[in-house]
This record gives structure tokens, sequence and C-alpha cells, in this order.
């Protein structure tokens, strides 16, 4: 009995610590330029072999989170639709609980499944962030996919034979939505309001930019919309007037819509800004918001710059670029169109599950061959939407 409490206490210590400090050292590493991995992104130009073998494949999501439905919920209907389109004879689920049989292939979204029965079946971690809880863990796993940075698929590729790389993509209905309202009213003739979205724990990368926002807004009364899971307040910070909106799609989309510009500052960790992808800045390209990102992620670095737009830092620079930004009404509209293009194109939902069909047919074949492996400046530099 002492004997299996000690190997659970030495699993989770493991688990718990020693797993954490070794990730830490590594996200250092990789910041420095001393450690980087290789990885294959997935392709969405390649047809699916028509022979393809039956496949069970199951998603399991044990969590209600957000990334539950970015990363599962919002891709299996265009899943689903283009396996039917392409004849492809597997069935694909989804759901919080484990099948009670073997599957060909286990997605795991941020778990790790207990034992299973010895049989074929091939474990995926799906990881998006807090790769640190699963750093000791990962060779539990067949294979990795990171669905969040190129950075973080970078990371995970110096200490795991096959990770492979997947835009967070955007809902079609999202897409639609910006594109109406870009058509309807464009930014630089809407009121003159901000607009920053996320959950209330991101909101510790927000308040640093407080001084600096009351800046902006004594010089151009601009208001700030906070898009959250709190109750809808009202506040005054100095000459500022901050409103809080409780979040659900609808009310981001409506704010989205209205709003001048949006800012996105990253929390003040490397794993919350370094590793980080550009997916909130998306979010509100995708419902037609030009947004200002953190350049401390070069996800970040990398849309802004094929958007047009600079990314910031300081509280200093951000204030610099809310200033360049404003006064360019026709940079400000030409950064929105662009950027809501490029969402449009490289991170649709339906993109995204052909990339899923692609690594079905494949991955099960081969290990990771095409070409990856970068420093963190090469990441940082690397074009939009191309594979790694």
């Amino acid at each position: 009995m002492k004997s299996v409490q000690s190997a659970k206490l030495r699993d989770w210590f493991d688990r718990a610590v020693v797993g954490r400090i070794r990730f830490h050292h590594a996200l250092a590493a990789h910041r420095a330029g001393r450690r980087a991995g290789r990885f294959s992104a997935m392709r969405a130009d390649a047809r699916p072999r028509s022979n393809a073998d039956p496949l069970l494949i199951h998603f399991w999501t044990p969590h209600a989170w957000g990334s539950t439905t970015v990363h599962v919920e919002r891709i299996l209907p265009h899943l689903h639709e283009q396996a039917a389109a392409w004849g492809l004879p597997w069935r694909i689920s989804s759901g919080p609980d484990l099948p009670p049989q073997p599957v060909d292939w286990l997605l795991c979204l941020k778990a790790v499944p207990p034992p299973r029965s010895k049989s074929n079946e091939r474990t995926v971690l799906l990881l998006n962030d807090d790769a640190d809880r699963f750093w000791s863990r990962l060779h539990h796993f067949h294979h990795i996919v990171v669905v969040s940075s190129p950075v973080l698929a970078s990371l995970v590729g110096s200490c795991h034979p096959r990770v492979w790389f997947v835009e967070e993509s955007e809902a079609h209905d999202a897409i639609v939505r910006g594109e109406q309202a870009l058509s309807e009213l464009a930014p630089s003739t809407r009121a003159p309001g901000l607009l920053w979205h996320g959950e209330r724990g991101s909101l510790d990368g927000l308040y640093p930019l407080r001084g600096a926002l009351e800046a902006f807004s004594r010089e151009t009364r601009a208001t700030l919309s906070i898009v959250t899971n709190r109750e809808q307040a009202t506040e005054q910070w100095g000459p500022l007037r901050v409103h809080h909106i409780v979040w659900s799609p609808e009310t981001l989309a409506a704010a989205a819509s209205q709003a001048r510009l949006g800012i996105v500052p990253a929390r003040p960790t490397m794993a919350d800004s370094y590793l980080k992808s550009a997916g909130r800045m998306r979010r509100l390209f995708a419902l037609g918001c030009p947004a200002i990102g953190d350049a401390r992620s070069p996800d970040v670095v990398s849309f802004s710059e094929a958007c047009g737009l600079p990314p910031a830092n300081t509280p200093a620079e951000w204030l610099a670029s809310l200033r360049q930004l404003w006064n360019d009404g026709a940079r400000l509209d030409a950064a929105a169109r662009c950027g809501h293009a490029l969402v449009s194109e490289n991170y649709s939902a339906a993109r995204t599950a052909a990339q899923w069909l692609w690594f079905f047919s494949v991955a099960g074949q081969e290990t990771p061959t095409s070409s990856a492996t970068r420093d963190a400046g090469l990441i940082g530099a690397s074009p939009v939407g191309t594979p790694a």
C-alpha cells in the first residue's frame, strides 16, 4: 500500500513540480534562441486518399472550456460535411466521455486519458496553452497537435518527435458578420470607441495600459468597451469612460461592429505573451474591427505586419500606435479590410477541417518531415498562413 502511495506521490511531484521547472527552462532557452524544435504544418490543399480505410475518430473534450468550442465544436460540422463529400468511410465523434471501445484516433483536448486496453489506438494531445501541465507527460501521446501558435509548436517539437501545427480558426458566421459590418460602417467613420475582449483573468494585461489609455482619451474623447465574463457596469478611468459588457458571441459581434479600434495586450508572463497566438486579435478582424496586438508575441507580430499595423509592447508604444492609427482613417480602413481577408482565407473553420482530413490521411503512415526547425526570430518573421 505504501509503495503505491509513494509511486503516486512521485508521479504527482514529477508532473506538478519537475515538469513545470523543465518547461520554464525550455521556454527561456527557446525565447533566447538557444532551443528550437521541429514540427509539421497541416496542409489544406491536399485531397485525402480516395482508397482511405474506415476510421473511428473521437475528440475527447472532458471540460466545457472556451477552447472546446474553438478547437473542436466549431470544426466538427465542417469535418463531417467534408468527409461525406469525399466519400470517406470515417465515423467522427466528440464529447466529454471517453468512448467505451478503442478507436483508431483518440484526440484529447488538454487531458491525459487513463490507460486503455491494448489496441492500435493512436492518442493525440491537442494543446493550445498550459503546456507546463503536460510537459512531463508528452511521451504518453503518439502525436501532439498544437492548435495555437507556431512558437508553441516549435517549443513542443524540441522534446517530442511527432508534432503538428494547425491554426486557430474563426467561425463562418463571424466572418460573414464582419464583412457586413465593414460594408455598412467603415472603422474610421465609427464613434470614437476602443474595444478589449477576453476572460476577466486576462485583464491583468489591460490594466498596465490604464495611464496610456487615459492620456489617449484626454486627447480624443475615446471610450473603452470591455467585453468579458463579469457583470455589466460603467466606470471612469480619469477622463476615460469604461463600459463593461457581459460576454457572448452576440455582444462581442455587436461591440466589434461599432468600435473604431480594438486593443489586444498580452498577459504579463512569457507563456501568456511569447507563446500566444494572434487568435484574440484575429477574432476582432473577423468581426470587422481592426486591432493593435502585442509585440511580445511573434505570431501577433507576423499577423500585424501582414495587415500593415504596428504592434506595441510598452505603454508608450501603445499610446504611439493608437495615435498613429486614429489619425489615419485610410490606413485604418485598409488594415481592417486586409485583416478580414486574411482571416477569411487562412483562418476559417472550413479550412481547418480540410487540414484535419489531410492529417488523418497521412499522419498514421509517416512522421512529420516538412521543414520546421526555427529559432524565435525566424518564427516571428515567417509569412502569415504559410506552412512551417
